[in-house]
């Protein structure tokens, strides 16, 4: 933990010896009461945390790096002053212990504080031209960019139904990276990933947005990345979609008749549909129908009445997630890797493979420890070649590497 002092402090009390003793001006010195009061007002004004602190702590507890603690709090700058024998300065075993015990309570209520902020996904916008997938290649123009699995046509057309937002002046069709939502992971535990597709618009209006996506979404079995799986029957087909004054998605499909989906996968894939369509600015949920009617239950397995909201994202999101760049995509010698995780610990892992040989391995410090979504994004440089990028956690049971998410780029 790295720290800054203050201008002005002193780097230990004014008094020195031991409860009992007087001042140089005859006033009787602190007992140990006083002296711990004191010490810890003179401590907690003195140190700053430095930027990044924080994530490196959540760190280390979730690691359990007990060997790294003890060297690092052996000897910390800010302790209290010790005799040049290693004995506490005038102090009682006591008023010793209490300062250590309280210094560690005050750094754990500020982590336990810290991972209880669960920020919200940044989703609901599309990225900004050369950040987190806004377009398939880095540098790419509109015209040059390669959506995701589209309708033969090639452009997606919204569906009838009033829509809400305001088209912009003049405007015919375009072209925005939608957030579009899969399964992927451990089949039998999936969690979901998202790409941005760069989808064609009309009117860009929220109704216009979720029947592009979703249509894309429809269109295949799998994302662009082959790991990312689309569970919703093939056939399935978006009959229509409106968007109400209150931001509620009504989204009515057809052919999505099907049987033997357990309720795993059920119930991830009404999460796909929600996460999907509420990525959509203003949108904070939606109703589901099938061939026209309400659905109370999808395939009798899970209850889908009502409006649907998010899940948490703890219990939907995938642990380890490389968002940037996405599979497939074309990156210059230096670009951006961009990884998100919810993990305990904060820390994930980046292997970069060029074949079978191993060029790159990295640990990535996360912002924020779980049960939010930390984030990190930092610049690799690679000469030009085909790589994997992967990224995972560590098991801190047995060593073993778990909730692998990889996707091959080309370095140009």
């Amino acid at each position: 933990m790295s720290e800054q002092r203050r201008p002005g402090t002193h780097s230990e009390p004014a008094w020195t010896s031991g409860p009992g003793a007087t001042s140089g001006s005859g006033e009787r010195a602190p007992g140990d009461e006083d002296l711990l009061r004191r010490v810890l007002a003179a401590e907690a004004d003195r140190i700053e945390p430095g930027p990044g602190a924080l994530p490196e702590i959540q760190r280390r507890i979730g690691a359990g790096d007990r060997g790294g603690a003890r060297r690092r709090w052996r000897r910390p700058e800010w302790s209290i002053p010790r005799l040049a024998g290693g004995r506490w300065r005038g102090w009682s075993p006591l008023a010793a212990g209490a300062v250590t015990v309280a210094t560690l309570s005050v750094a754990a209520v500020v982590v336990g504080l810290a991972s209880t902020v669960v920020p919200t996904p940044s989703d609901r916008v599309e990225p900004p031209p050369g950040t987190v997938g806004a377009q398939r290649s880095a540098g790419a123009t509109p015209d040059e960019v390669q959506p995701g699995p589209t309708p033969p046509d090639g452009a997606v057309a919204p569906s009838a139904g009033a829509g809400t937002g305001t088209p912009a002046p003049g405007a015919t069709e375009s072209t925005a990276g939608l957030p579009v939502y899969y399964l992927g992971g451990d089949p039998g535990r999936p969690r979901l990933y998202r790409e941005f597709h760069r989808l064609w618009l009309h009117d860009g209006s929220a109704r216009d947005r979720i029947t592009a996506a979703l249509r894309n979404l429809l269109d295949g079995p799998v994302g662009m990345d082959p790991d990312y799986r689309n569970p919703w029957p093939a056939g399935t087909d978006l009959r229509e979609v409106t968007v109400d004054g209150d931001g509620i998605a009504t989204v009515d499909l057809t052919g999505a008749a099907r049987d033997g989906v357990d309720e795993v996968t059920t119930r991830l894939a009404v999460q796909q549909l929600v996460w999907t369509v509420t990525a959509v600015p203003g949108v904070s949920g939606l109703r589901l129908r099938l061939d026209g009617a309400p659905v109370d239950r999808l395939w009798g397995r899970v209850d889908t009445s009502g409006v649907l909201r998010r899940a948490p994202a703890m219990e939907v999101l995938a642990p380890v997630w490389l968002i940037s760049p996405q599979h497939g995509d074309a990156v210059s010698r230096s670009f951006q890797v961009h990884v998100a995780g919810i993990l305990p610990e904060a820390t994930a892992q980046l292997r970069i493979q060029r074949g079978t040989r191993t060029v790159r391995e990295q640990v990535v410090t996360l912002s924020v420890a779980g049960p939010a979504q930390g984030e990190a994004r930092f610049r690799v440089t690679l000469p030009p070649g085909r790589y994997t990028l992967t990224t995972y956690a560590i098991s801190l049971e047995d060593g073993s590497e778990r909730f692998l998410d990889d996707h091959t780029v080309t370095v140009r």
